[in-house]
C-alpha cells in the first residue's frame, strides 16, 4: 500500500512539474558545398554554415506566478559535416550559449555564457545572417585571420562568466531582437587572480527599438585580450557599433557600421556595410550586400566585399540556397572568408578572390 501511495505520489509529482514548465529541444541543420580561392590558393569543402550556422540546444521556462519565470538555455555549435562540435578533440560543448535566468515584470537577469551585446548587430543587419561566402563577419573584425587586429578574439563571438540584465525581451529568448525599446547591459568578469592582468572581462550595453517594419539598435563595449603588437595581455579592445533596418514590402532594406580598435596605434578598424533582402514569389529572396572596411594606418588597409545570393523555401523549415562573393584586401591586409561556426574557409587572408557555395538548410 504504501509503495502504491509512493509511486502515485512521484507519479502526480511528475505531472505537475511537466504542467508548470516546458523543456524544449531545437536546432539548425545547414550543409552547403563550398569553394573558396584567395590570394591564389583555392580549397573545396562541405561546410555547416552556409546560410545559417548548424546548432543543437536545449531551452526550457518555468512559469513562477505573478509575472515570474525562470529559464534555462543551452545551445552548442554542431559541425555536421564531421558529426562533432567546437569542444576538445571535436566533442559536443554549449559554447554558444548556457545561462539560467529569471524573468520578471521589470525585466531578466541571467548569468553564464552567451552572445555579447556588441555581436547581434553585425548579424541581424546582414543579408547573409553572418554565414556563408556573403557573410558580413569577412570583414567587420579586423584583419589578421579575421580577429588577431582590432577585435578581441575572447569576446567577440560569445563571453563567458558573464551576468546579464535585459528588458524588452520574451522571457528567456535570444537577445538578438526585443520589443518596443529594448535594452541589454553585459559584465564578465575575468575571473584572474588579484594582481593579473583581467584577461577576458568585457563590459558592453545594446539598445533599440523594434516594431512593425523597423529595427535599429547600437551598441559599445570595452573589454580586456591577450597581449598583441608588443602589448601585454590585458590589452583593452573597444567596439562600438549600429544599425538599421526597415521593409518596404518590395525589398528590406538595411545598413551598418562601426569600428573597433585597440590602445595600439594602427589598429583602429572602420566598417560599414549596405544590404537587401528582396523577395521573389511566395517562396524565394535575394540577399544582396556590399561591405567596406578601412585601417587608420599609412598602409591604408582595409578591405571590401560584394555579396549576392538566392534562397528558396520548400517548407518552413527547410530551404535550399546559393550565394557568390568577392573579397578584396587593401594595403597588406589579411581578410578572409570566415562565416559562422568558427570559420569556414580555412585560408590564410590576403591578396583578393572569390567565395560561392550551393547548400540546404533544416529548422527542428
Amino acid at each position: 500500500m504504501n509503495k502504491t501511495f509512493t509511486a502515485l505520489a512521484l507519479g502526480l509529482s511528475a505531472t505537475v512539474a511537466t504542467a508548470q514548465s516546458q523543456v524544449a529541444i531545437f536546432g539548425v541543420l545547414d550543409a552547403d558545398l563550398a569553394h573558396y580561392k584567395l590570394n591564389g590558393v583555392s580549397k573545396t569543402l562541405v561546410g555547416s554554415s552556409g546560410h545559417l550556422p548548424s546548432l543543437l540546444g536545449l531551452r526550457g521556462t518555468e512559469d513562477l506566478g505573478g509575472g515570474y519565470t525562470a529559464g534555462f538555455f543551452l545551445e552548442s555549435t554542431l559541425l555536421n559535416d564531421t558529426g562533432g562540435g567546437l569542444g576538445v578533440g571535436g566533442a559536443f560543448s554549449f559554447n554558444r550559449r548556457s545561462t539560467v535566468g529569471v524573468a520578471t515584470p521589470w525585466g531578466e537577469v541571467r548569468m553564464g555564457r552567451e552572445n555579447p551585446v556588441t555581436f547581434w548587430n553585425h548579424i541581424v543587419f546582414d543579408p547573409f545572417n553572418g554565414s556563408g561566402p556573403g557573410s558580413a563577419l569577412n570583414t567587420a573584425i579586423g584583419a589578421g585571420g579575421n580577429g588577431a587586429a582590432s577585435a578581441n578574439p575572447l569576446a567577440f563571438v560569445s563571453v563567458g562568466n558573464s551576468v546579464s540584465y535585459l528588458w524588452g525581451y520574451a522571457p528567456n529568448a535570444q537577445s538578438y531582437l526585443g520589443r518596443g525599446f529594448f535594452g541589454h547591459v553585459m559584465h564578465a568578469l575575468s575571473e584572474t587572480s588579484a594582481g593579473a592582468p583581467p584577461v577576458g572581462r568585457y563590459t558592453g550595453a545594446r539598445v533599440g527599438y523594434a516594431q512593425d517594419r523597423f529595427h535599429g539598435s547600437v551598441a559599445y563595449a570595452v573589454s580586456r585580450g591577450p597581449g598583441a603588437y608588443g602589448a601585454p595581455a590585458g590589452l583593452r579592445h573597444k567596439e562600438f557599433n549600429l544599425g538599421a533596418s526597415y521593409d518596404f514590402g518590395f525589398a528590406r532594406l538595411m545598413a551598418h557600421g562601426g569600428f573597433n580598435e585597440t590602445d595600439v596605434a594602427d589598429t583602429r578598424y572602420t566598417h560599414w556595410g549596405v544590404g537587401a533582402v528582396i523577395p521573389v514569389g511566395s517562396s524565394g529572396k535575394i540577399p544582396v550586400s556590399y561591405r567596406r572596411t578601412s585601417r587608420d594606418n599609412a598602409a591604408g588597409g582595409g578591405a571590401q566585399q560584394f555579396a549576392v545570393g538566392y534562397v528558396h523555401a520548400l517548407s518552413k523549415r527547410t530551404s535550399v540556397y546559393t550565394a557568390i562573393s568577392r573579397l578584396e584586401n587593401r594595403g597588406g591586409d589579411t581578410f578572409t572568408f570566415r562565416g559562422g561556426n568558427g570559420g569556414t574557409s580555412g585560408l590564410l587572408g590576403g591578396g583578393s578572390g572569390t567565395g560561392y557555395d550551393i547548400g540546404i538548410k533544416h529548422f527542428f
